[in-house]
């Protein structure tokens, strides 16, 4: 057992940021995701038998992430959300951010984020969200990208593609409310 939790350390470790980092992008409320990430490190220790060594560990523990996360989605179906009030309010608190006006090249600069592409992302249906997820911040392959989410590689092909149409839409529109892009008439 030793040697078992020696090795979970030196493999499952150095993987913690991501593993939040896809939890966020899965759940959106930091509460969840860590929520998330930590069932998802002590489910891997659990099951740290089943890791076969030489094989990609971050995978690995992703699909664990989205099994968890689909089965905690299927339990909020049976028996209803467990929000607390609190959560609802920052929701809606959210939606409605203070409105931002910059004086200058320098304020535009500090004040457009990452912000705005992480509420587009958050609008993504959830496979989407995934899919785009890890393909484009932790880079993974299609063929990964297909094993860790269960389903063929055409169908993360399409995810992705959709998932970015969909927020190339978004941040357009966004782009045009900042007057970056013109529109025609």
């Amino acid at each position: 057992m030793k040697q078992e939790a020696h090795s979970y350390d030196q493999l499952v470790l150095p993987h913690l940021d991501a593993v939040f980092r896809a939890a966020m992008a899965i759940c959106g409320s930091r509460q969840e995701a860590e929520d998330l990430a930590q069932t998802t490190l002590v489910r891997a220790l659990e099951r740290f038998d089943t890791f076969k060594p030489g094989t990609h560990c971050r995978a690995w523990l992703y699909q664990i992430l989205r099994n968890l996360w689909t089965d905690q989605l299927r339990h909020m179906k049976v028996v209803g959300s467990s929000r607390s009030i609190d959560d609802e309010v920052m929701e809606l608190e959210d939606e409605h951010p203070e409105e931002i006006i910059w004086s200058n090249a320098q304020d535009l600069l500090e004040n457009f984020s990452d912000e705005q592409v992480i509420k587009a992302m958050r609008q993504l249906p959830e496979d989407q969200r995934l899919s785009l997820f890890l393909a484009e911040v932790e880079r993974f392959s299609y063929k990964q990208i297909a094993e860790i989410t269960g389903v063929a590689i055409g169908t993360v092909k399409s995810r992705i593609n959709r998932a970015r149409a969909l927020l190339t839409q978004k941040l357009q529109d966004y782009a045009k409310e900042m007057g970056f892009l013109e529109t025609r008439t």
